[in-house]
């Protein structure tokens, strides 16, 4: 009889604080505007991402690879709801099982039948029938919660894959900086680039909150296989960085702010994630492009039309010292979030 009165005991202890971990963990994910690291919620994106991965690496269709990559985030968001409603029904059946006794069936019954609140089981006492409608208001919230959650997430979504559809007007679909500089050059509009670098780092800033805030947001592609906001932010930081430092244009601080606002957003969501930091800067071990890579895409640009007439080796000095900044972030985001094309490879050069 000892025993089983402290078995009972236990399962009421346990099942509280297995409830109130449950119920943390989805208000730290959907609730709390801040980076939280919530093992449910990280565990649950971690196990996807690998299947995910490993079926994408089996498909030689990029096609394919986009909607497999693409599909697994929206999954899992919808079953984290479910794993938290189990996780509470299981635990509730705990309390109850540990205060009514009987078959450990009819404790789960009684629990899910709180916590949906459709009543098809009545709880037998006065103690059990209050923790019921505690069930049935956290079953509540949690739908609350799962009702503002997703509309939230899916407006910044679309809101930040407007900047990215925006980019390949000037630069091209996949964008690169060759056809952002030649085609604005070819407009006559080069000089007017420095408006474009106030949207990004405007883009920049709500990256940072955004996708620190909700971080699963870096999963969530774009709808065409071409387009990816890791590509355009490599492509508007990279474009930014070769007219710093071949001096296309006469320097107006502009294209240094919005530098820095994008290598400080990747590093934000990159620190999340565990992400290595960067080097020290101007270190040219530290970047993941080629001196050959950066005379690659040199060429294509002056090919376009645009004049540059600086030192080669001064330029490539300067465009290490600001790519190092951004470069660990950046790939290492590109690594994570899988099959993310850089302009780079198009220049058909090694990448070191």
């Amino acid at each position: 009889m000892t025993v089983e009165i402290a078995a009972r005991v236990c399962a009421v202890v346990v099942g509280a604080i297995a409830a109130a971990w449950f119920l943390a963990s989805a208000v730290r994910t959907m609730v709390i505007p801040r980076p939280e690291r919530v093992w449910i919620t990280t565990t649950a994106f971690r196990i996807a991402r690998r299947i995910a991965h490993w079926r994408a690496r089996r498909s030689s269709s990029p096609a394919t690879r986009h909607r497999i990559l693409g599909s697994f985030a929206p999954i899992v968001l919808i079953c984290l709801p479910v794993i938290w409603s189990i996780g509470v029904i299981v635990s509730f059946s705990g309390i109850y099982w540990g205060i009514i006794g009987g078959s450990w069936l009819d404790a789960v019954e009684l629990s899910g039948s709180s916590l949906t609140t459709l009543g098809f089981t009545q709880a037998p006492t006065f103690l059990t029938r209050m923790i019921a409608i505690v069930e049935a208001l956290l079953g509540l919230a949690l739908v609350a919660f799962v009702i503002s959650f997703l509309p939230t997430l899916y407006t910044t979504f679309s809101h930040r894959e407007i900047a990215v559809g925006e980019l390949t007007i000037r630069a091209g679909e996949p964008p690169t900086p060759t056809e952002f500089l030649t085609r604005l050059h070819l407009i006559g509009r080069l000089d007017q680039v420095g408006a474009r670098w106030e949207e990004w780092e405007e883009w920049f800033v709500e990256l940072a909150e955004t996708h620190t805030s909700f971080p699963a947001l870096i999963y969530f592609r774009s709808a065409r296989a071409d387009r990816s906001w890791l590509a355009a932010a490599e492509t508007a930081l990279d474009t930014a960085s070769f007219i710093t430092c071949t001096h296309i244009l006469p320097r107006t601080g502009q294209a240094e702010t919005m530098i820095r606002s994008g290598y400080l957003a990747l590093r934000s969501i990159a620190d999340f994630y565990g992400i290595e930091p960067e080097g020290a800067p101007r270190d040219r071990n530290q970047v993941s492009i080629s001196r050959q890579q950066f005379d690659a895409l040199w060429a294509r640009i002056e090919h376009g039309g645009v004049s540059i007439d600086v030192d080669r080796d001064d330029a490539w000095e300067h465009f290490v010292g600001w790519r190092v900044n951004y470069d660990n972030a950046l790939t290492g985001l590109q690594a994570l979030v899988g099959d993310v094309r850089s302009h780079w490879d198009d220049l058909e050069v090694p990448r070191v």
